[in-house]
């Protein structure tokens, strides 16, 4: 659960600081006791002369990468205001805290967390002045006074993420006022400040140990438990951070290094955060089982990015992040080979053809609702370095805007909508990795995924608002079967068996630049908007029979289809092509055709209840012959032939079949 409310014990708290006189709340935060009212510049100066273990170190947001250079970013910012969700604050000036009612969720949590001036306190680390420091300083006291002296409300005020994120710049600024010889009244009262985070951050009901809010709220402890450790909290509050940051780590986390959320760009959004919190040192040695996940966390984070920079697009991940935006560890060149995570449910395979690689998606991964769309199987695909197959993106956090429930319908990827549903996203639904297949020949891939749905939902209420008697009971195994062979096609096999009928529609979503016209009567040409050919479609069944297409581009009734989002505000076209079949079960190729030069009709066959099937493929003088068995005890074998040689199979991964 997600936390906006103060807990109750901090409420508590702040009613007993708020009835003292600021000098004595003070007095109930702080190590040191029997402080005389009119020893209070004494106390100050003893502040100035503490010891600390670590330096003082300002853990940075890590939404982006820190790679620019902070001096030039913060004067921009001072300049044209910080840009945020298509929202601008001025950095300058204090903020009027009540307008931001009226703004989207994600803008008033971000104002709450103070995310605006990050950038002051990063660029007050390196200048041997007080400038940026101040107007950092100013914004945040006035909140203080607002929300704490004053007690005023907000929503967002102490919204869980909010409170860590702003615990890390709290704690910054409280060592700089004492180091800066403040004003005791400001110092005071961010001394209190500081207390009520620490307290609100040590109530374990309150930690959103499901998502990586909880990691967030955890580094905004340690940040202020090792920054100002006279606090009378700190001790206990580095022990709690400790013990929370382990348990969430090995949950959000799979052995693999995959993040668990779903999401590449949260992946790498935890990669800055998690490498910013190695770096602070404040991981004592009894967290080294954490410091290797770390490494392979890192490592993950290598294969998140498209042969076009970007950031991969799955779950709530926008289009148009770059690496370089978001990653200060990325290296600008893309991993050539392939990379699967088993535990974690998804592969990449990134192929090079000496001039522009390609690049396959196949994401099969089910382990909790955060960031999750209802995209079981969905495949993406990236042709000579340009976008093919694409993901709609995410969309602003409200959760039933129709964009955003489009964002993350089924329908809206490259899977398998059934009956008009979406694939259910309840917890109990998880199936951790559908990945059942991993084969490498040569160049090609061969990946097979495989899902059993018990429940669909209607695509017509939002995420949020999802309760159990809305899921529409159901018995339907879904097996997907994915054949890359590189530079020359790509074929997506779905084979879906129930007892009941259903509609059955294989969903391809195109880049908004492209555009497909019939070249004959049982194939589509893919056109850029340039004129130019990119590739041929053709879908078939198991009875060399063509199934028909249907096509939308922007179609805003009777529902939302067709529509791509860059930036996670905005919508614009793109050319979605399905094609439907309605019965018991439904078992046909979809082909992206790369080569264009004499290709024939793929061949698709199956026997044996499912235990055999047999692919082919003719594209001029080459082809490509596959033929997977299931033995009686459930072992699998694959027989390849390319260009009518037999060729060595490896089988990487073989998780049994559903």
């Amino acid at each position: 659960m997600t936390h906006t409310e103060m807990s109750q014990e901090a409420i508590l708290r702040l009613d007993d600081l708020t009835t003292l006189s600021l000098f004595d709340a003070v007095q109930l935060c702080i190590t040191m006791k029997n402080i005389s009212k009119n020893s209070s510049n004494k106390f100050i100066q003893n502040l100035r002369e503490i010891k600390y273990d670590f330096d003082l170190y300002y853990f940075a947001e890590s939404t982006t990468s820190s790679a620019s250079d902070p001096l030039e970013k913060v004067d921009a910012q001072i300049r044209n205001g910080f840009t945020t969700g298509g929202a601008v604050f001025d950095i300058t000036t204090v903020p009027n805290w009540k307008e931001f009612e009226k703004e989207t969720r994600n803008i008033r949590y971000k104002a709450h967390s103070w995310l605006m001036i990050d950038s002051l306190l990063v660029a007050d680390q390196i200048v041997d002045h007080n400038e940026y420091l101040q107007k950092a300083i100013d914004i945040a006291d006035d909140w203080i006074i607002s929300f704490i002296v004053e007690k005023s409300y907000d929503e967002f005020a102490w919204y869980d993420m909010a409170v860590g994120q702003r615990a890390t710049k709290l704690a910054y600024m409280l060592r700089r006022l004492i180091e800066i010889n403040a004003s005791e009244i400001q110092t005071f009262r961010f001394i209190v400040a500081a207390d009520l985070h620490i307290c609100e951050l040590m109530q374990e009901d309150r930690i959103a140990i499901h998502s990586n809010h909880g990691l967030f709220q955890m580094a905004g402890l340690l940040s202020l438990c090792h920054n100002i450790t006279w606090m009378l909290k700190s001790s206990g509050g580095i022990q709690f951070a400790e013990r929370i940051l382990q348990k969430m780590l090995n949950e959000h986390f799979a052995r693999d290094g995959l993040h668990l959320e779903h999401s590449p760009d949260y992946h790498l959004y935890m990669v800055n955060h998690l490498q910013s919190l190695k770096d602070s040192g404040w991981l004592s040695q009894n967290l080294d089982s954490v410091l290797k996940l770390l490494n392979s966390i890192v490592d993950a984070a290598d294969w998140m990015c498209t042969p076009n920079h970007y950031v991969i697009p799955i779950g709530d991940s926008a289009n148009n992040v770059l690496m370089t935006k978001r990653w200060g560890g990325y290296q600008g060149t893309l991993n050539i080979g392939h990379k699967f995570f088993p535990i974690g449910g998804l592969l990449i395979n990134n192929s090079d053809d000496g001039f522009s690689p390609s690049q396959l998606i196949f994401s099969a991964q089910f382990h909790s609702r955060q960031h999750k769309h209802a995209d079981d199987l969905n495949v993406l695909y990236n042709l000579f370095g340009q976008p093919l197959l694409v993901d709609p993106g995410t969309y602003t956090y409200q959760y039933d805007l129709p964009e955003r429930m489009y964002c993350e319908s089924t329908r809206g990827h490259n899977t398998v909508e059934i009956d008009g549903l979406n694939y259910s996203r309840f917890g109990q639904d998880g199936f951790g990795s559908a990945m059942t297949l991993v084969a490498k020949v040569g160049e090609c891939i061969i990946a097979e995924g495989a899902v059993k749905h018990s429940r669909l939902i209607s695509a017509a209420i939002p995420n949020n608002k999802i309760k159990s008697a809305d899921a529409i009971p159901v018995d339907i195994r879904q097996r997907r079967i994915v054949i890359e062979r590189p530079g020359h096609f790509l074929a997506i096999i779905d084979e879906i068996n129930s007892e009941t009928k259903h509609e059955y529609i294989p969903w391809y979503h195109l880049h908004p630049n492209l555009s497909v016209t019939k070249d004959t009567p049982t194939r589509l040409g893919v056109f850029d908007d340039k004129g130019k050919k990119h590739c041929q479609i053709q879908c078939y069944d198991d009875d060399s029979n063509s199934i028909d297409y249907i096509e939308a581009r922007g179609q805003k009734k009777p529902r939302l289809q067709g529509w791509f989002s860059r930036n996670g505000r905005e919508l614009e076209k793109n050319t979605a092509i399905g094609f439907p079949l309605i019965g018991e079960s439904y078992f046909g190729v979809t082909v992206f055709d790369f080569k264009m030069k004499k290709t024939g009709k793929p061949y698709l066959r199956t026997g044996t209840s499912g235990k055999y099937l047999r692919f082919s493929l003719t594209q001029g003088e080459e082809k490509m012959d596959v033929k997977l068995k299931i033995d009686d005890e459930g072992k699998r074998s694959i027989e390849v032939e390319i260009d009518y040689s037999s060729v060595d199979v490896s089988i990487e991964f073989d998780g049994g079949s559903i």
